[in-house]
């Protein structure tokens, strides 16, 4: 049984897209977190900010909370993300009531990954707080929105000045279709992209699809949708009748666009690994994205470093689609996702 901590984490799950908070309590702290942390955030220097991209249930997660723990990088939390017009007032309101053994809760996908009020976020509400048709959307250079673009920039900033770092990270996958635009708001920004086997991938979409449809409805977008590509139009066709099919397009469409889009951006600022490699090797991989990242290496990091690792055990979810999907639903599957598969290295 829930105790009221946890539960108050359970009903900030169901409702975190939106959630709003009466207007004579909402008025009043707007006020408040522009007086206090707006002014002094605007001239806070953004640099190379770091951006994790990829299809849903690939790793992006994993690598973001994991990749987080560097001191230097600051990150969204859920509670800035609950409420997006008063970030660091929310996460100052939050760490008041926080124990010092507060784990959070399991999130609803029920996967053994804990969401807390300070974990990192992706940020949803605060990307699409004025983004056009509520994320349904794909961006490139040619994109002029002067208000996303000014609101983004400073809530980079203020959490770069508020929560005691130096450089930005965030992990959204629906960032996989927007790389070209964030490159226009960041020239020097870094793109690491995780890529995992598109069965287990499939398979694990199927069961956030479910899982989703028990926790928020099954009408709510986690339910319904995938990453908005531009193909999506013709996606959604098969996603009640054919969902393991639409997943496998989805997969096959995130990662083409990747492909597209990263052409437009150095080499040198994109990254691209398997999520099967890097659980095999955290630790490895995790040195090569720190210099990749160009961020600092010493006995702090390290241990750092080598106390998160010790906890990944993730190496056997990658085997789990053989338990669940049967041989002509991976037949049906490989008919899409096969010859991207073979591109990427993976066997069949």
């Amino acid at each position: 049984m829930p105790n009221l901590r946890q539960q108050a984490l359970i009903n900030m799950q169901r409702n975190y897209l939106d959630f709003e908070l009466p207007k004579i309590v909402d008025t009043p702290l707007r006020w408040t977190e522009q007086a206090l942390f707006d002014s002094t955030s605007k001239s806070v220097p953004i640099i190379k900010p770091i951006f994790i991209v990829g299809c849903h249930r690939s790793g992006t997660t994993i690598l973001y909370e994991t990749l987080a723990k560097h001191p230097d990088l600051v990150c969204w939390t859920n509670a800035s993300a609950f409420a997006p017009h008063m970030p660091i007032l929310a996460n100052r309101i939050f760490s008041t009531v926080k124990d010092s053994d507060d784990e959070g809760v399991e999130r609803f996908i029920k996967d053994g990954l804990n969401i807390a009020y300070y974990t990192p976020s992706e940020g949803i509400r605060i990307w699409e707080l004025f983004s056009p048709d509520k994320g349904d959307y794909c961006l490139d250079e040619t994109t002029d929105n002067p208000k996303m673009e000014e609101y983004i920039k400073l809530m980079i900033r203020k959490h770069l000045k508020h929560m005691g770092g130096s450089r930005f990270l965030n992990k959204n996958p629906d960032n996989s279709v927007r790389i070209r635009y964030l490159n226009k708001l960041f020239p020097d920004a870094l793109f690491i992209h995780i890529l995992r086997d598109g069965r287990a991938v499939c398979n694990s979409l199927m069961k956030f699809r479910q899982a989703a449809t028990e926790f928020f409805g099954p009408e709510h977008r986690h339910a319904t949708s995938g990453v908005k590509v531009k193909a999506w139009g013709d996606i959604q066709r098969y996603w009640r009748e054919d969902p393991l099919y639409a997943t496998g397009l989805v997969w096959k469409e995130v990662i083409e666009t990747l492909e597209r889009d990263s052409k437009y951006i150095d080499p040198a600022r994109y990254l691209e690994l398997r999520y099967e490699d890097f659980v095999v090797n955290p630790a490895e991989y995790l040195r090569k994205l720190i210099d990749f990242c160009q961020l600092r290496w010493d006995t702090e990091v390290e241990q750092v470093f080598n106390q998160e690792t010790s906890k990944l055990s993730l190496g056997g979810r990658n085997d789990a689609w053989k338990k669940k999907l049967q041989p002509e639903q991976v037949d049906r599957l490989l008919e899409v996702i096969g010859p991207k598969m073979r591109q990427y290295g993976y066997e069949f």
